[in-house]
């Protein structure tokens, strides 16, 4: 669900905020919260590296959190609807995902009176198109980045997505103690991942956004899992970079629907 920043990145440049790359924005306006291990304005000490579980006790226990293996193998395709919200703005939406395996991803933000902000990958290439820029290809650094993040069994093959991965410290995430997780992509910076560390759900994702006008360092908080066909879902997403906050609230996850492939194909493609 990382992919979403883009569609906040290109509501945040019609909201009038074009002018300034991401990075100049960045820099005037820094995220409250910019190191891992601070949250809420919490400093809570960090544990001795030999009081740190190894990374694969945390997937591990990542994955029996979410259903299990077996349950989440069942699964091979999810449509999400739900609502968009960026309150410092008043904006709000439609908001919807479509995935299927092994790699396709469909995610479309509608606005009142805006228009419609997409962003999709096939398999192969990957694609965007809002009412201010239209439809363009993903290329470079961005193009891997939706790669990798369209993979639908992301949390069992994190291992192949993250080459390099270690439990980096223990920390409090809102009101929680959690692990964080390094893990390095092949290609592109290392993102971090906190893990509840007694419940063992995904509940904050620090990463970095690669556009066209520059790169963005973002952060994903996953609340309210509710279960679906045996597996856990979050049912709120919140998204947190320099210059804008939004979420979305789902209401509706479906698994297993028939999705037609045209669906995450570039409009004009064969």
């Amino acid at each position: 669900m990382k992919r979403w920043v883009a569609i906040g990145a290109v509501l945040l440049y019609s909201a009038g905020a074009a002018g300034q790359t991401p990075a100049e924005q960045a820099g005037a306006n820094p995220p409250a919260t910019t190191s891992a291990g601070q949250s809420g304005g919490k400093s809570p000490g960090t544990a001795p590296a030999s009081a740190l579980p190894a990374a694969d006790q945390v997937l591990a226990h990542y994955i029996r959190a979410l259903g299990g293996e077996q349950a989440l193998r069942k699964i091979t395709s999810r449509v999400m609807k739900g609502t968009f919200e960026i309150p410092a703005q008043q904006i709000t939406g439609e908001a919807e995902i479509d995935m299927a395996a092994p790699d396709s991803f469909y995610s479309l933000v509608r606005i009142t009176g805006t228009g419609e902000y997409v962003e999709a990958f096939d398999g192969k290439a990957g694609w965007s198109s809002d009412p201010q820029r239209g439809v363009r290809q993903v290329t470079g650094q961005e193009l891997e980045e939706l790669r990798r993040s369209s993979q639908f069994q992301h949390e069992l093959r994190f291992r192949q997505i993250f080459p390099q991965v270690r439990v980096v410290e223990k920390t409090v995430e809102g009101d929680r103690p959690a692990w964080v997780l390094e893990a390095k992509p092949p290609s592109g910076h290392a993102e971090k991942f906190y893990f509840d560390a007694e419940r063992g759900l995904l509940v904050r994702h620090d990463s970095t956004q690669f556009l066209p006008e520059g790169e963005v360092p973002i952060e994903h908080r996953y609340s309210n899992y509710i279960a679906v066909d045996g597996v856990q879902i979050p049912s709120l997403l919140r998204h947190k970079d320099p210059t804008v906050e939004w979420q979305v609230k789902f209401t509706e996850i479906r698994n297993n629907v028939a999705i037609d492939v045209r669906k995450f194909a570039k409009p004009g493609s064969p």
